[in-house]
């Protein structure tokens, strides 16, 4: 029978997070759903730290007078006159909207506080841009939220949290279900973002399926392995996208808020 921790016993704040990987096998009934709503409420916490003074990424949005904005002076002086109403050009912001597809590396490497830290990188993705879905991979890969799936940030983060880290890393099998994903999108612009060390051992290169992204950006998690480091600049050329350096999981969500800010912006 596993042991059953006394409601004081329980692990809390950050330290639920990173704990429940070892200890979600050792509990049963309300103190496993106390000890697992602590973690994710978390991971939350933390990434809505992150992006305290952060804003929603904005596009800049240039349309006909009336319509509401503010006057874009330069533009309607370059229109051919006489002018018309709708050569009165004005400039507005309107949030970016963009289907992104975030695929996750949860192979038998991924360790309680690992995971912890990749899912608050998901949250902050999934607060600032709305409309994500999830893919986590190991020897196979694992549709978490899927494109245009209402769910909640609460069960994003404990579907994240509930991944079994175990099997092999099959990059190519998380990308080619990322980019299935995408597919089912209704935006025209359609971006892929992947978490990985870039350490393949079971699939096909991954090279090839970066190349069915329209955009795929790369953050290259972990230390440095000269065969992952090619692997992933590889895939972020593939994909016509940038890549990213976080060189321990601690650096990740910073480096996921950085990699928002300048690949959403205008």
């Amino acid at each position: 029978m596993p042991a059953v921790a006394q409601p004081g016993e329980l692990p809390s704040g950050w330290s639920a997070a990173t704990a429940w990987r070892r200890v979600q096998g050792q509990l049963t009934g309300p103190a496993r759903q106390e000890v697992r709503e602590r973690a994710v409420q978390a991971v939350i916490s933390r990434a809505k730290e992150l992006l305290r003074h952060a804003s929603r990424p904005l596009r800049r949005e240039e349309v006909g007078w009336p319509e509401a904005g503010e006057l874009d002076l330069e533009e309607t002086i370059e229109r051919p006159r006489p002018w018309a109403v709708g050569d009165v050009r004005v400039a507005r912001l309107r949030p970016r909207e963009a289907d992104v597809v975030v695929v996750l590396d949860m192979s038998l490497s991924m360790t309680g506080e690992k995971i912890a830290l990749v899912a608050v990188a998901t949250a902050i993705l999934w607060m600032k841009l709305e409309t994500v879905s999830v893919v986590a991979f190991d020897t196979v890969p694992h549709v978490l939220v899927r494109t245009g799936e209402a769910a909640p940030l609460r069960e994003v983060v404990r579907r994240i949290l509930e991944v079994p880290a175990q099997g092999y890393t099959n990059i190519e099998g998380g990308l080619l279900a990322g980019w299935a994903q995408l597919r089912r999108g209704r935006h025209s612009e359609r971006i892929g973002m992947l978490f990985t060390d870039g350490v393949a051992n079971v699939g096909n290169d991954p090279i090839r399926a970066a190349f069915r992204f329209p955009r795929l950006h790369v953050v290259h998690v972990g230390e440095h392995h000269p065969q992952g480091a090619r692997a992933c600049l590889g895939m972020a050329r593939a994909g016509r996208g940038r890549l990213y350096r976080a060189r321990t999981y601690p650096d990740l969500p910073a480096v996921v808020r950085r990699a928002v800010r300048e690949l959403f912006r205008g």
